[in-house]
């Protein structure tokens, strides 16, 4: 049902927030609304130690030399770190601004939407959505193809921001109050891939039980890095300065407490039988 906004939607039963926000996921390398440069020097700290705790979570799920498939890969970040550890790595990535970063450090990735990239008879030990779930519309679809290129043993990794977090509350207070800039920023509204869903745990949980995949356990993530946060904030073109200044005042100001409540971020391991 509509909540607050004509574009916002919450279900009644389990309070899985959704958008109708429209996805235009350029195909072709141009014009971009986001300033890339500066989103991987305003990432890469964050991605660096949360994507740490990821593999380390799928090493003592999984082992070492396993195959990992990182849909939505971006600029690479995760699929760098793989390779080092000793994964067989490859990602699945739509927009054309980020795979050529990706690839000049090494990379392999395939461009296109998932699962359509992907041979019908693939497998792979380990499928991640790293911060990707949540822009994908037809959430059926992903999740079920998920569990059906997962090897069996396989563990599907799903790194969601979780609405529970101080950010999200702060944000959805201020647009409560008629302040909507933080919550537009949160939901990515205008971008080329905003949010669709905000959901908990609990919500992946029962998702991933319909598919006969079983909790592996969960990863607390870091919402913030102080290293780089102004290139975070600053790398969506044309947002105003006074809603950036405002939003690092406030970061800065609020990152003791964010630290000791529920995490923006949350990572859930779900594994496959057999093996």
């Amino acid at each position: 049902m509509a909540y607050r906004h004509d574009w916002l939607a919450r279900c009644r039963e389990c309070g899985v927030l959704s958008s109708s926000l429209g996805i235009n996921i350029p195909s072709e390398a141009g014009d971009e609304a986001l300033d890339e440069g500066l989103r991987e020097v305003g990432l890469d700290s964050l991605r660096r130690g949360n994507n740490g705790r990821l593999l380390t979570r799928l090493e003592g799920l999984l082992g070492s030399g396993r195959r990992l498939l990182d849909v939505g890969s971006g600029p690479g970040f995760l699929l760098n770190q793989a390779q080092d550890r000793g994964f067989t790595a490859e990602g699945v990535e739509p927009d054309a601004n980020v795979i050529s970063a990706a690839r000049a450090r090494g990379a392999v990735v395939r461009q296109g939407f998932f699962p359509a990239v992907l041979g019908s008879d693939e497998r792979f030990d380990a499928i991640v959505f790293n911060d990707v779930l949540e822009h994908i519309p037809d959430l059926d679809e992903a999740l079920d193809s998920a569990a059906r290129h997962l090897a069996p043993g396989g563990v599907l990794c799903l790194n969601c921001p979780d609405r529970r977090g101080l950010y999200f509350r702060v944000a959805d207070l201020l647009d409560r109050l008629g302040v909507a800039g933080p919550f537009d920023r949160l939901w990515q509204k205008g971008l080329p891939s905003p949010h669709v869903w905000y959901f908990v745990p609990a919500d992946l949980e029962r998702a991933a039980s319909r598919r006969g995949l079983a909790p592996a356990g969960r990863v607390r993530l870091n919402t913030v890095a102080f290293a780089g946060l102004w290139s975070r904030i600053r790398y969506v073109r044309g947002q105003s300065l006074w809603l950036s200044l405002a939003a690092y005042a406030f970061t800065l100001a609020s990152w003791p407490v964010a630290r000791l409540t529920v995490s923006d971020a949350t990572a859930c391991f779900f594994r496959k039988p057999g093996g």
